[in-house]
């Protein structure tokens, strides 16, 4: 394996320093927000697992890497449908494959799975006439179309994001764009809508005004809201905020692990972490530049725009800014699937930096 001879400095310390920072940032706040021990222990556990895989991985060449797309791509097809049967449900959604206490969420998996594909794909068909987006979205629909089917709006969304990055880089023209604009403003209207859940439409409605349903479909929002408002500046303390750890806020170690960081952090605690956010991204932006091979850039680009929309999404909806979508924050909402994909996916983005100029 090539990549067993390149030396240690052809890695991008500064991002995994990053990544390894906001890891930590988040099991500090799980270990806060947790409501048992014990998932505090899974999220350590599944950190050590996510780092070992990201760790493994770099043990391969660049062209292995590529070899996988489309066996990951059926995989994750599969997986899907069979989800689709046998899956655990939880919050509603049938989205988990397990056995005993482990479990695994397809889902994950078909985001890199999808992105590998994509990028094989796009780099040779240009997007110069409609025609040539025919290929990329039938790839893409099978996966959409299942995890919305789950149903998963949030995870959808993020694939979605992900998809539109990609078509972006390979260099979509002004008018595609525009047409592509008035086409979504078309479809959710009379297509997306109708067929979403009522539990979702109502999701989206409610933010319009949360005081509708103080009780009900806005109490998440609404207690979230109170919680980060009441962090002030510089916060309550450690372990000492009283609308998470009283239980006001819902699901306070996964979708709204914000309002703990920032009822406990304050103001100067939520900023710090999106600052932290903010250079990882531009990180990842500067190796896309770095790349020479198209092929490489659209990979890095899918994965950044899936971990941009999750933490864009999960922040705004803390925040009341946005519909419940069951979007983690990543690298600090509990959460095992998430956090080794984000892991490998940033290990994939390192490997593909460091064999940038390699013929591997």
């Amino acid at each position: 394996m090539t990549a067993r001879r390149i030396p240690i400095l052809a890695y991008d310390w500064a991002t995994i320093g990053l990544v390894l920072l906001i890891n930590l940032v988040g099991l500090i706040t799980l270990y806060s927000a947790a409501p048992t021990q014990g998932v505090f222990i899974q999220q350590l556990v599944s950190t050590v697992l996510s780092i070992l895989a990201a760790t493994v991985l770099q043990l391969f060449s660049r062209r292995q890497i590529f070899s996988w797309a489309y066996p990951l791509y059926i995989l994750s097809i599969v997986l899907l449908a069979v989800v689709l049967v046998i899956g655990h449900q939880v919050n509603g959604a049938k989205a988990w494959l397990g056995v005993g206490a482990v479990s695994f969420q397809p889902s994950e998996l078909a985001k890199l799975g999808l992105v590998l594909t994509l990028a094989r794909i796009l780099v040779v068909r240009p997007l110069e006439r409609p025609i040539e987006y025919l290929w990329p979205s039938l790839l893409t629909l099978p996966i959409l179309g299942l995890i919305f089917l789950e149903p998963d709006l949030g995870g959808t969304l993020v694939l979605l994001a992900g998809f539109l990055g990609m078509l972006f880089v390979r260099g979509m023209p002004t008018r595609h764009i525009l047409v592509g604009l008035v086409v979504a403003v078309l479809l959710v209207p009379t297509i997306v809508w109708p067929h979403l859940n009522p539990y979702q439409r109502e999701r989206v409605t409610i933010l319009f005004d949360l005081s509708k349903d103080p009780q009900g479909k806005g109490f998440q929002q609404i207690q979230s809201t109170i919680a980060i408002g009441s962090g002030g500046l510089l916060g309550k303390g450690y372990g000492e905020g009283t609308q998470t750890q009283l239980g006001f806020v819902p699901e306070r170690q996964t979708d709204f692990i914000f309002s703990v960081l920032a009822e406990e952090w304050g103001l100067a605690g939520a900023v710090a972490l999106l600052g932290l956010y903010a250079l990882l991204l531009f990180r990842l932006g500067r190796m896309i530049l770095e790349c020479v091979r198209l092929e490489d850039r659209l990979v890095i680009t899918g994965i950044l725009s899936m971990l941009a929309f999750q933490m864009l999404v999960n922040i705004a909806v803390t925040l009341g800014l946005a519909p419940v979508t069951g979007i983690t924050l990543p690298l600090i909402s509990k959460g095992g699937s998430s956090l080794l994909m984000v892991y490998v996916s940033i290990g994939l983005v390192l490997l593909l930096h460091r064999d940038r100029y390699r013929e591997v």
